[in-house]
């Protein structure tokens, strides 16, 4: 798959589930807690927000009592996740942009403070929207995210296994990959953690309706397209059950990956092209 239809898909994915996001995402939800908790460690005040890939707008308005003085940019690429957090928002100091984290639509040095929940998973060229990120922050300013480890889902990536070869279940970064793209992208100061969370289900069934219902069901495989044939979910069932435990719930693990870093002190970042060869605007060695 393309990468111009991986992000076509993840868009509608997610546009989809837009009305019902909510109602299923009590994971993204605490997780995004766990972020203002950091976020409340720390002393800053920041005037302006970025909230990347902002789905529902959820920790916009947490944000929002935290920092009531603030502009906060609500950035993601599913339209209608857009459309439906604005009909219930009503401040005039919170704006909706539709846009590509790969190719943020904003000037250098915009902004004091970039959260991004539950996102960074579905980014294709991490580094390229760690870049991108990097040029919107303003030197010095913080940049705090969660993304999802390579042990999420281990139970239901080993219950594939047994069927096929097919990747059913989305490949993710370690948070030292993590860690050495916020190093080679020239944030300052990163720091890495990680924490197991285990939700459980009655059924597969019930499992496979979150992952829908929050737009995380997989985009890799073109066949099978994650666990729609009812052939493919039957035998993934019966596989699944091995995980049972004694109060006769499934369980499903998630790697839970928090970080920080600060913008560069640099004015731009410059990276070598294919050649090796750097090339710099005159402008930024006059200024």
């Amino acid at each position: 798959m393309d990468h111009l239809n991986y992000k076509l898909i993840v868009a509608k994915n997610f546009s989809r589930c837009a009305k019902a996001y909510d109602q299923s995402a009590a994971l993204q939800q605490a997780v995004g807690l766990s972020l203002i908790e950091r976020l409340n460690l720390m002393s800053i005040a920041p005037q302006t927000i970025l909230d990347l890939g902002s789905g529902t707008s959820y920790l916009s308005k947490i944000l929002k009592a935290h920092y009531p003085a603030a502009n906060i940019i609500n950035l993601d690429i599913a339209e209608e996740m857009l459309s439906f957090s604005q009909t219930k928002n009503t401040s005039s100091q919170d704006f909706f942009v539709c846009g590509d984290a790969e190719k943020i639509p904003f000037q250098a040095n915009s902004f004091d403070l970039i959260i991004s929940n539950f996102v960074f998973h579905w980014f294709l060229e991490p580094q390229n929207v760690l870049e991108q990120i990097n040029r919107v922050l303003k030197p010095g300013g913080l940049f705090l995210f969660s993304t999802v480890g390579p042990d999420t889902l281990k139970e239901l990536k080993a219950a594939c296994t047994t069927i096929d070869n097919a990747p059913h279940v989305n490949h993710f970064l370690d948070m030292h990959d993590i860690g050495d793209l916020l190093s080679a992208t020239n944030f300052q100061n990163p720091v890495m953690n990680m924490e197991m969370l285990t939700l459980t289900y009655s059924s597969l069934t019930n499992l496979h309706r979150d992952l829908k219902l929050t737009g995380s069901h997989t985009v890799l495989s073109e066949t099978l397209q994650g666990l729609s044939p009812k052939h493919f979910r039957k035998k993934l069932a019966s596989a699944y059950e091995v995980y049972r435990d004694d109060e006769k719930q499934l369980p499903a693990s998630f790697e839970i990956i928090y970080g920080h870093a600060f913008g560069s002190p640099q004015k731009r970042l410059h990276r070598a092209d294919k050649s090796g060869m750097v090339r710099i605007p005159v402008e930024d060695l006059l200024g």
